[in-house]
């Protein structure tokens, strides 16, 4: 009260020619007040609301002026009134985050009570918590159950990779604003391309099963912060073990004259990587230019920057691990096979996105995203002892008559590409019946050049730089998905949905070869579900699902490969039926869900890799994957609570041959799907000291076999990592003695208790070989506010 007193004094003292218009701001799903900032547009005199909600500000004696109403989580209010006959301002704001997890509501997402889906929300508080500098998969695995990641670096930073329930990044669908950003052709992810991404994410939707334009395993919805509508200047400045170094200037503008946001950031990361040679360096911009309207808000956003670093994915054996090259434990687990200086990847990925969101009336919403990213750059492999013609090289005589046929060579595989899309959205309100429509266009070209850069025998009439693989694939993918929910009774609600879609690969220009070909996949994929309200304390829900999945273009034919021959591989097909319960009250909160998926034809991981160290996968596997997962939260005092999840699951094939060279066949029924723990576990103690906070986390991974023989003799053992965490706000004195509005101190000890462990292994020439993980490593950093 004292505050609305103080701005209602400030008001008499303003001009004469301006009168005063008195107001409050509340939720408009809750009434609770809010202490927003209210701007006259036409003069640009701004104040804050008190925590009552409540404002008094100086408006001009015109006939019309616009009131803007910002507070962040909300949107922007936007409201003409006549000042003569307006003398008080009752302003609902509409909440962009939900009330339960703070999470943005977005087009894209799962919608907690009302879809039955299987997901997890991480609120961009979490997010920001957890965020050091390391990779997005790193990131949620600490908090999603059911996600599981690795890093060739060993350190979290470089080369990542996650699955869900088993299901590797290639087959769970990752969206950023709504755009995709698997490769359309192997569908990869390479986060390494979005260095620091996380500092400027919002917050993330991670989703598993089949749902709607998700893929088999689920799909992960990250997206981008709004602008903020408070201007702020920060920089932050940390350092670690492994020569780890981090430098991020982060500005936001604030809202500008009532309508306009920009922010802007800029990050640079660099490590030597816990591994030898497997060190990082890369940079990233993220610029955003937002306007709100008063029924609708548009984002133009960009971000990218390049990324160097020494290629670090071929595992050891155990008793490199133990101590088998030096008898140093400690300094061979770091060993890196890849040796070669050179073995350096090189890669840009530009992305260009505008995110559109209106409501076209009190029933309808529209949303699109509409985005185009490039991507191009190469990485340098040694390898040695080749036969040449493998890479359309002849044989070399030497003078003394020697016939030489094979040589060790370097390698440079380089590609050039483009992708385009476009993402819209369509949400109405029949009576109690409610309609989504979403759909997809995307449009991919690319240009691959494999080159032979050196070679210890290289032909003398051969020109530099030889070619061994030169073409273009395109990829054109359109998908429409539409779902219903009609209400039955006051507790009850039924959902039905079906999804349409059509993807083509066209393989042109091969210049070495002379192949083309097109291949066209069409699936028609139902599903159907009911969410059963439990008065105001949650619900339970069950979902089945039909889900389908072209194979990646490499599995039809690899063009890199001397001996590949175009396949007629299926699609994978799978079906999956999902119940859960969603329970809250006011200290505590839990989810919990049981899953079941059948698939045919899935195309499974067999233990190995190839000579770009991807995982070599077969096709024709009928499997079955079951389990169950949790998680919830616990507050144990005002501002001390627990975070915990829990995944148990069983992934079983129930049919599955494994062909040799030779024609043999292993027969793999009843055996465990190879590289994925059956057990996870989770669980972070957190509390708030005044504006500091500190938390400790534990996670347990239990063993996996390394591939599909289920021999005990190729297993991940199980591992236990605990991780600690201070975010210290420094004394507010101390901060003003050097010019700055805050300076926030950053420690983290990661691997506290110094463990070692492998998180991923796989099997070479018979020999299980492991990436191992860090030992304890620390981080400590500076944020400074302006």
């Amino acid at each position: 009260m004292k505050f609305t007193a103080l701005m209602f004094l400030l008001s008499l003292a303003a001009p004469a020619a301006a009168q005063t218009l008195s107001g409050r701001v509340t939720d408009a799903n809750t009434d609770a007040p809010l202490p927003a900032r209210v701007e006259v547009v036409d003069t640009g005199v701004a104040v804050t609301a008190g925590s009552d909600g409540r404002f008094v500000v100086a408006v001009p004696s015109a006939e019309r002026t616009t009131i803007v109403c910002a507070y962040p989580g909300y949107y922007v209010h936007r409201q003409g009134i006549d000042t003569r006959n307006t003398t008080t301002l009752e302003v609902r704001l509409v909440p962009i985050v939900t009330l339960e997890d703070r999470i943005e509501v977005t087009a894209t997402r799962a919608r907690e009570g009302a879809d039955p889906a299987t997901f997890t929300n991480v609120p961009r508080e979490a997010v920001a918590d957890a965020h050091w500098g390391q990779d997005p998969a790193i990131l949620l695995a600490q908090l999603v159950p059911g996600v599981y990641a690795t890093n060739d670096n060993g350190n979290g930073i470089g080369y990542s990779y996650f699955s869900i329930r088993g299901f590797g990044q290639s087959r769970t669908r990752v969206m950023l604003n709504g755009a995709p950003l698997n490769d359309a052709e192997s569908g990869e992810l390479f986060f390494i391309d979005l260095a620091d991404f996380m500092a400027t994410a919002g917050d993330v939707q991670v989703q598993r099963g089949v749902l709607g334009l998700s893929g088999l395993g689920g799909a992960i919805d990250l997206t981008t912060a709004s602008p903020a509508v408070v201007p702020s200047f920060s920089v932050h400045a940390g350092a670690g073990s492994f020569e780890t170094r981090r430098l991020m200037v982060q500005a936001e503008s604030g809202l500008v004259k009532g309508a306009w946001a920009f922010s802007g950031r800029y990050s640079k990361i660099t490590t030597d990587g816990y591994r030898d040679q497997s060190w990082v360096d890369m940079w990233n911009y993220y610029f955003a230019l937002a306007r709100y309207g008063e029924r609708s808000r548009v984002r133009a956003v960009l971000f990218g920057g390049p990324e160097r670093t020494h290629l670090a994915y071929v595992g050891v054996p155990e008793q490199v691990l133990a101590g088998g090259l030096t008898g140093d434990a400690d300094r061979d687990r770091r060993y890196n096979p890849l040796t070669y200086p050179g073995e350096i990847d090189n890669f840009l990925q530009p992305h260009y996105q505008i995110v559109h969101d209106a409501s076209l009336s009190e029933r309808t919403r529209f949303s699109q995203t509409i985005y185009t990213f490039q991507g191009k750059g190469y990485y340098d492999q040694f390898r040695a002892n080749r036969r040449l013609y493998e890479y359309a090289l002849p044989n070399v005589r030497l003078p003394d008559g020697t016939l030489i046929t094979r040589s060790d060579l370097v390698r440079r595989r380089n590609v050039d590409e483009w992708d385009a899309g476009w993402v819209p959205s369509l949400a109405h309100e029949f009576g109690r019946v409610s309609l989504d429509v979403k759909a997809e266009v995307r449009i991919h070209r690319a240009r691959h050049i494999g080159e032979v850069t050196w070679a210890q025998f290289y032909p003398t009439l051969i020109a530099p730089n030889h070619r061994y693989y030169d073409y273009r694939v395109g990829k054109t993918t359109a998908t429409t998905a539409a779902a219903a929910r009609v209400p039955v009774g006051q507790r009850v609600a039924l959902t039905a949905g079906l999804q349409v879609s059509s993807h083509r690969y066209e393989l042109s220009d091969d210049r070495l070869k002379g192949m083309a070909f097109t291949r066209d996949f069409r699936f028609v994929l139902p599903r159907a579900g009911a969410v059963v309200t439990l008065g105001s304390s949650g619900h339970v829900y069950v979902h089945v699902a039909r889900g389908m999945r072209e194979p990646f273009f490499r599995n039809l034919y690899d063009p890199q490969d001397y001996y590949a021959t175009p396949a007629a591989l299926d699609p994978e097909d799978v079906w999956n039926v999902e119940a859960g319960v969603s329970l809250r009250q006011s200290s505590w909160r839990l989810r919990a869900n049981t899953f079941w998926m059948n698939f045919l034809n899935e195309i499974v991981y067999a233990g190995a890799l190839d000579d770009n160290g991807v995982p070599i996968y077969g096709n024709g596997a009928r499997s079955r994957r079951q389990g169950v997962e949790i998680d919830g939260s616990l507050t144990l005092a005002p501002r001390v609570g627990i975070d915990a999840t829990l995944a148990v699951s069983r992934n079983r094939f129930t049919r599955y041959r494994e062909f040799d060279f030779e024609g043999g066949a292993a027969v793999y029924d009843g055996n465990r799907v190879a590289g994925f723990p059956d057990v996870m576990a989770s669980i972070v103690a957190h509390a708030t000291i005044g504006r500091s906070r500190v938390s400790l986390a534990a996670r347990r991974i239990g063993r996996f076999y390394l591939d599909n023989t289920q021999d005990d003799a190729r297993v991940n053992r199980a591992y236990t990592s605990v991780d600690a965490v201070a975010k210290v706000a420094l004394p507010e004195r101390l901060a003003r003695g050097t010019g700055c509005s805050r300076i926030d101190l950053d420690v983290r000890v990661n691997n506290l208790f110094d463990r070692r462990y492998a998180t991923f292994g796989y099997v070479d020439d018979g020999l299980p070989v492991f990436i191992p993980a860090a030992r304890r490593a620390v981080y400590v950093g500076l944020t400074f506010g302006l």
